[in-house]
């Protein structure tokens, strides 16, 4: 079975009025509204089909249908309009932002206000990506039961440790901790990321030391170049019918504020620079699976990057939502363009 005119048509309305009421469409409305010219019990037995298919829901045996993630995904990639109007509708950024900021902190909180209170969703940035970070110091000291204390400091002041398990001590861990210092001090995390360093070891436990020693290193780098996230409008979670009847309201919020885990999601959801839509259960995080996630990539010739978007129900305006984080990325790109030299 395959989703023809009818169940397209059906579909789109089915989206449109549920975002904008919070409550399930019946086929009456539907008959009625979507100029279809079929009666509501023909619009039913689509809607019921439409349900086998994986695209509307039924939250209860009387009430209408509302979309799936599914149907929300084939909205959105099928059915959602691509013309500018959801943008004209738009208030400007761009020029506000250029006048009134002059740090890129204060640009991106700004573009962050601006972006919640136009859709009326949580608006998420990561400060730009960090980039040249350097190992300046690496230590190994032996402890107990055979174990190694793994001490790095970053040149950004960030300082990260770790046990490794390794049967490495005395004359031999002094030749691992020289030859891991040649190989990585004062490198940066990309080097140490992309594989560019290696210590020269001899095979056997230095080198299996060397290995954890260099896995230790390479998650270090990682963490240490994540980006802070700013957020703003999180009051507006509060506000959507969904999540006032869900005890799940507070896990939500703790993941919302916790910066390394919606860093990674921003960055990974906003890599490209057209917005990139994650619906519902294409969330990683379950806890984040009644929510969508709208990003898209900010950047400045200067090298400055990072990604910005929106996180609310999945019953959210995707049409103003898509139109609206673009237009933020790229006025954002824009002030950042002016303010930082090439």
């Amino acid at each position: 079975m395959q989703m023809d005119q009818r169940k397209q048509q059906i579909l789109r309305v089915v989206v449109r009025k549920y975002v904008a009421t919070a409550e399930p469409v019946s086929s009456d409305y539907i008959s009625s509204s979507s100029g279809l010219g079929v009666k509501s019990a023909t619009v039913r037995n689509e809607m019921a089909a439409m349900s086998e298919m994986g695209y509307l829901l039924q939250p209860h045996t009387s009430a209408g249908r509302i979309p799936s993630d599914l149907g929300y995904r084939y909205y959105v990639d099928r059915l959602m309009p691509r013309d500018p109007q959801a943008v004209r509708q738009l208030p400007p950024m761009e020029t506000g932002l250029m006048r009134e900021h002059t740090a890129v902190d204060d640009l991106i909180a700004a573009t962050c206000r601006m972006l919640s209170a136009v859709t009326h969703l949580t608006a998420l940035a990561t400060t730009p990506l960090a980039s040249g970070i350097k190992l300046k110091y690496l230590d190994l000291q032996e402890i107990s039961g055979g174990r190694i204390l793994a001490l790095s400091v970053w040149s950004n002041g960030q300082a990260r440790q770790a046990v490794l398990d390794a049967p490495v001590a005395g004359n031999l861990l002094g030749q691992v901790r020289k030859a891991v210092c040649t190989a990585y001090l004062n490198r940066t995390s990309e080097d140490i990321l992309n594989g560019a360093c290696q210590a020269d070891l001899q095979p056997g436990p230095a080198t299996v030391l060397g290995g954890r020693v260099r896995e230790f290193l390479e998650h270090a780098a990682r963490d240490v170049s994540l980006p802070e996230v700013i957020v703003d409008g999180t009051g507006y979670f509060v506000r959507q019918p969904e999540f006032r009847e869900q005890p799940g309201l507070e896990l939500v919020l703790s993941v919302l504020e916790d910066e390394r885990t919606m860093g990674q999601l921003l960055l990974a959801a906003g890599a490209g620079e057209k917005p990139q839509v994650v619906i519902g259960g294409e969330n990683p995080i379950e806890v984040m699976r009644s929510c969508s996630l709208v990003a898209a990539s900010y950047g400045s010739w200067s090298g400055v990057r990072g990604s910005i978007g929106v996180c609310g129900p999945t019953r959210m305006d995707y049409d103003r939502s898509v139109s609206a984080v673009g237009l933020a990325a790229r006025a954002l790109s824009s002030a950042l363009d002016a303010l930082l030299p090439a």
